[in-house]
């Protein structure tokens, strides 16, 4: 941010830039404020001098500017943002300065008409310092490391490391409102898809926080999927009299009933299932075999089928014919 604006007459403000400088009345009425005289100062007199007065604002905090104004019709003033300040048209004026908000001295600006040459700006002894903003610690980068496949459930330990900015402490949350978050450790509660979010700050009240992310996704154990199952059947294999055959919780073949959604588990547990994999198909011909709704567990023969529509599909044992029944499925 900058400002620049010209002052005529001591009381006009003319072609303002910015909105840093402000011109400020006193309470009293009037136009000029009256300042202790803050150059050759006598300790036992108090002498005042009557100046226009500028409030300058940044982000760093607030100063005041006084300008003399004895015998002064106009001066150009800049300033960059920085309570750093530039004169211009200054034949009929003597001199500023710089002021804290409690109007301690930070800075003296003598002007030709008394330094007889180029501004010059005396800092008195003891000044005060110019506002200004603590350091900003920018920390760059923020990695999160660990495990993006995890199931329901599980408690899994994440490592954060930031660049940029010292010592930075590091808190991690989740998309997900169920987790458990303690520390760098997250227990995931429900499947789906979350994103962990690890905000890095610096000791200092004054850093930009950064921010990194890591995309989980949490699947249900299928352990948990046969647990929840809505319909759960024990299968195994006999041959009653006309080849091997699949027994449903001990009736061969047996029809199953299932409405849209739920969830039909084939418990394929037994031994005597071995060498006859179960499968979903649209018929009992098998000519089309059925892919959306199936689970299966990678540690067994076990499947988990949850109809997504209305009508009649039928398990099938994969190698072998005529081995299987219906399933009827209802909205």
């Amino acid at each position: 941010m900058s400002d620049s604006l010209v002052l005529k007459g001591a009381k006009d403000v003319k072609k303002q830039k910015g909105s840093e400088l402000l011109l400020v009345r006193p309470k009293r009425g009037g136009d000029f404020h009256q300042v202790k005289k803050w150059w050759a100062t006598n300790a036992n007199t108090t002498i005042y001098v009557g100046c226009s007065v500028f409030k300058v604002t940044t982000g760093a905090g607030t100063a005041y500017l006084a300008i003399d104004t004895n015998e002064m019709s106009t001066i150009r003033v800049d300033h960059d943002g920085s309570f750093n300040f530039s004169f211009f048209i200054l034949a009929q004026v003597s001199r500023a300065a710089l002021f804290t908000e409690d109007w301690k001295i930070i800075e003296h600006y003598m002007f030709p008409k008394i330094a007889k040459g180029p501004v010059t700006t005396v800092i008195p002894p003891g000044a005060a310092s110019k506002p200004s903003a603590a350091p900003v610690v920018t920390i760059g980068t923020v990695t999160i490391t660990g495990a993006t496949a995890v199931n329901d459930g599980d408690t899994e330990t994440y490592t954060v490391s930031a660049s940029g900015g010292a010592s930075p402490s590091f808190v991690l949350t989740s998309s997900e409102a169920g987790d458990v978050i303690a520390g760098l450790d997250v227990t995931f509660s429900g499947a789906g898809a979350r994103t962990l979010t690890a905000t890095a700050t610096d000791a200092a009240a004054s850093d930009n926080p950064a921010t990194g992310t890591l995309a989980v996704n949490a699947a249900v154990l299928f352990s948990t999927r046969v647990a929840n199952a809505d319909l759960s059947v024990a299968v195994t294999v006999a041959d009653t009299g006309n080849g091997d055959k699949y027994q449903i919780d001990g009736v061969e073949q047996d029809g199953i009933v299932a409405t849209v959604g739920s969830t039909i588990h084939f418990d394929m547990s037994d031994a005597s299932t071995s060498g006859h994999p179960i499968a979903i198909y649209t018929d009992a011909t098998k000519t089309t075999k059925v892919t959306v709704g199936i689970e299966t567990d990678a540690n067994s023969n076990d499947l988990i089928f949850t109809p997504p529509i209305a009508g009649t599909f039928s398990y099938q044992c994969t190698q072998h014919a005529a081995m299987g029944g219906t399933i009827t499925v209802t909205a």
